[in-house]
């Protein structure tokens, strides 16, 4: 099928793991995505050989997981013949998405007043640390330093007598907040396709953590406590995790209590509690003893019982999956969830989280290599091969040797 940005056209000028992965999913949706660099290269390449995240068997991967399905264009924009490139690119986007910091658009004139001069419909799309405003309006920051700790997720994903807040997962911010500025970038194609007229949309990575911690900081900002969820008494014995006898855990989340009472206790092997126990008011006075008689129960069962069991009356649950097991989970897997690299075989990469008429994102294209396409794109552009030959030759257009 046609994807539904199919057509629109993204000039992405950031690095790292924010905004090129907002950037991969509008690549995902159908967008012709060209990635540009300078000279020197995105960061994120170098991940891997900077230790900051393993490779895995010796396969780097970081890369590609927000670079996929991109073309690559290596430019000196700060020359005289780079910036004229530049212009030409802006003037052919639909869509520009960047992460760079205020004072570095300032010095390179990539400001939204300086895009916007050269293309009036353009969505300039910018992705922050903290934000536009406020006192850190011009500090950086990485989804471990804006997302992970000043939003407060590192705080409550911290067992309460662990030595140390808990470290957090590779890009475990970047990629959430990437999906919701390519959100924000598809309401500015919208908001110009109604207006004729351009707009600048902004996300942050701490107002990505903001969103993710709704219920939290809805209570805090009404108590000016935290929201406590363990240690402050019984929980409901069927929103709970529970460990099966050959030591798998579990997590029960049935929330229509009324609904679900008789399923549950009769899955578990518990059917005398159900008349036992008729009514919320009844249960919720014995919430501990509830709990404790099915965490005995559960826990006489093999994970393989559990499961049949519960499946056969319809519960809601889930055991608690490691990474390699995800990636073989048959809905996982039935669902295309996971793209086939095109040309690294066995590697998988997760898509932007849609479908459109059954159709999910497929890989198209592998990450570039530094200045990959630039022939190619400065060709679409109106540049004759003499012109380009000058550019790669003065240092202006990064280009690999023709193989």
């Amino acid at each position: 099928m046609t994807f539904p940005l199919t057509g629109i056209k993204v000039l992405e000028f950031s690095e790292h793991g924010f905004v090129p992965s907002a950037a991969a999913a509008l690549a995902d949706f159908g967008a012709d995505v060209v990635k540009l660099e300078r000279p020197t290269g995105d960061p994120m390449r170098q991940i891997h050989a900077n230790r900051l995240v393993p490779e895995a068997d010796g396969e780097e991967f970081m890369f590609e997981l927000v670079n996929r399905n991109k073309r690559g264009v290596a430019l000196d924009v700060e020359t005289a013949a780079g910036r004229a490139v530049f212009e030409r690119l802006v003037r052919w986007a639909d869509v520009y998405i960047t992460n760079q910091l205020p004072r570095v658009r300032r010095k390179l004139r990539t400001e939204p007043a300086d895009l916007l001069a050269i293309n009036p419909k353009l969505v300039v799309a910018k992705g922050h640390g903290q934000g536009q405003a406020g006192p850190d309006a011009e500090a950086g920051g990485y989804d471990g330093v804006s997302y992970w700790a000043r939003g407060g997720v590192a705080h409550v994903l911290t067992a309460p007598d662990a030595p140390e807040p808990t470290m957090q997962r590779p890009a475990l911010g970047d990629v959430p907040t990437g999906m919701y500025l390519a959100g924000a970038v598809c309401a500015g194609l919208v908001h110009v396709l109604r207006t004729g007229k351009g707009v600048v949309v902004d996300t942050a990575l701490l107002n990505g953590a903001t969103w993710t911690m709704g219920p939290d900081l809805a209570y805090s900002s009404l108590t000016g406590r935290q929201m406590q969820m363990t240690g402050g008494g019984p929980r409901s014995p069927l929103v709970n995790t529970y460990r099966t006898g050959d030591g798998r855990f579990v997590n029960l989340v049935m929330l229509d209590e009324a609904r679900y009472w008789a399923p549950a206790c009769t899955a578990v092997g518990l059917p005398e509690l159900i008349d036992a126990y008729p009514d919320a008011a009844s249960r919720r006075s014995a919430w501990g003893e509830l709990g404790d008689r099915f965490r005995a129960a559960i826990g006489a069962l093999t994970r393989a019982e559990f499961d049949a069991r519960l499946r056969e009356q319809d519960c809601i649950f889930s055991f608690y999956a490691v990474p390699e097991e995800v990636v073989g989970d048959p809905a996982v897997v039935d669902n295309g969830y996971l793209m086939a690299h095109p040309t690294r075989p066995g590697l998988r990469l997760p898509g932007a989280p849609a479908q459109f008429d059954d159709a999910h994102p497929v890989m198209r294209l592998a990450a570039p290599a530094l200045g990959e396409h630039s022939r190619e794109v400065l060709r679409e552009l109106g540049y004759d091969a003499e012109e380009i030959d000058r550019l790669v030759k003065d240092g202006v257009l990064g280009s690999p040797p023709p193989a």
